[in-house]
């Protein structure tokens, strides 16, 4: 249909008739303090059909993560390493995912702009982390395989085999489908597509991508520390391995702090910026300090891995201390930056001179 849509963020839509042929013209209005999200596209093309297909990847995604769950628990046990200590976090790991990826991946068939939007802050931390993964996946892996071969004669030729698979599929899962993700997520049409079905306000209008991108890693981060339990509570903390009543007390306040950033991030509360400061100031100088003095090794049988897992890890050649701390500085250090991009959306709004 030929329309011209004009939407006000918080009233009805009208559709007028337009000349083009299969555009729809999309006009956002709002109140003063909604100035940051009026969207204004002269001209856009319908991503009803994009929409769908990736939403049906996304609910294929989570289909294929939750068939994991009892396919680990069926590996581990018919290989005689099963271990629920370790192989718990994972299974809950990928339920958590298996339902984000149908929720998100339902809301994007129907078009709507909160799955929309977290969708594509999701997609952003899916790439980037994909590629961090790649850039130590180029370091383990192959260490990893030259160690099983040489416990199980496995030929040359077969492991070279078996990295190209393994980086295949890396890169396929990490790289290439988030940032298929990302083009389309990312595309003003998409935006506009969504806004034109569901016209409705919703509770992402209020959050920046950015900002609300930053939300979610908080989130993340308190969701990933959950796995601490499993391994006895061993924590990294200022050049000393804490684990049992001291790992577990350090393990709370890390949880409470990545919790409470996130929801103060959403309310846009300048001391939750702040804070994130002083987290990443305590982190990157725990993680250094650690590195410096702390033996990996040391920190992988306080782990108190399985037999098979802590020697497959002792294969692996670590880097110099020096080589970890610089890497802990660029992690933390790019995160730090990233903060700096918010700041803006911290600051109080001045308010107009009339009052």
């Amino acid at each position: 249909m030929n329309v011209h849509l004009t939407t006000p963020i918080n009233s009805k839509f009208e559709i007028r008739n337009s000349k083009s042929k299969n555009r729809v013209r999309l006009v956002m209005f709002g109140t003063s303090q909604q100035q940051g999200n009026r969207v204004s596209v002269p001209g856009f093309n319908d991503r009803s059909l994009g929409l769908a297909v990736f939403g049906v990847i996304e609910v294929l995604i989570g289909v294929f993560c939750a068939l994991l769950v009892p396919l680990i628990l069926v590996a581990t046990s018919l290989a005689g390493t099963a271990d629920l200590r370790t192989t718990l976090p994972s299974m809950v790991l990928y339920t958590v995912v298996a339902g984000v990826f149908f929720w998100l991946g339902v809301g994007s068939v129907r078009a709507r702009r909160w799955a929309c939007e977290l969708t594509l802050s999701l997609s952003w931390i899916w790439l980037v982390t994909g590629i961090c993964s790649m850039v130590a996946g180029a370091w383990l892996v192959p260490a990893m395989l030259r160690g099983m071969a040489a416990a199980s004669d496995i030929p040359p030729n077969f492991v070279f085999f078996m990295n190209l698979v393994i980086f295949g599929i890396i890169g396929f899962l990490y790289v290439l489908l988030p940032g298929a993700f990302v083009l389309f997520y990312r595309s003003p049409h998409v935006a506009a597509t969504c806004r034109a079905r569901d016209p409705r306000p919703q509770w992402t209008d209020d959050l920046p991508r950015r900002l609300l991108t930053l939300v979610i890693v908080w989130a993340l981060a308190a969701v990933s520390v959950l796995v601490m339990p499993a391994y006895g509570f061993v924590v990294p903390f200022f050049g000393v391995v804490l684990n049992g009543a001291s790992g577990a007390a350090v393990w709370v306040a890390i949880l409470a702090g990545c919790v409470v950033l996130a929801w103060g991030s959403s309310r846009r509360a300048p001391w939750a910026w702040w804070g994130g400061v002083v987290a990443i100031i305590l982190a990157t100088l725990s993680s250094v300090i650690t590195a410096l003095r702390v033996d990996p090794a040391a920190f992988i049988l306080a782990m108190d891995l399985p037999e098979q897992q802590t020697a497959l890890l002792s294969e692996i050649a670590m880097p110099g201390r020096w080589v970890i701390a610089l890497v802990w500085v660029v992690v933390w250090g790019t995160f730090w930056a990233y903060l700096t991009t918010v700041r803006r959306y911290f600051l109080p709004v001045p308010r107009n001179a009339d009052g």
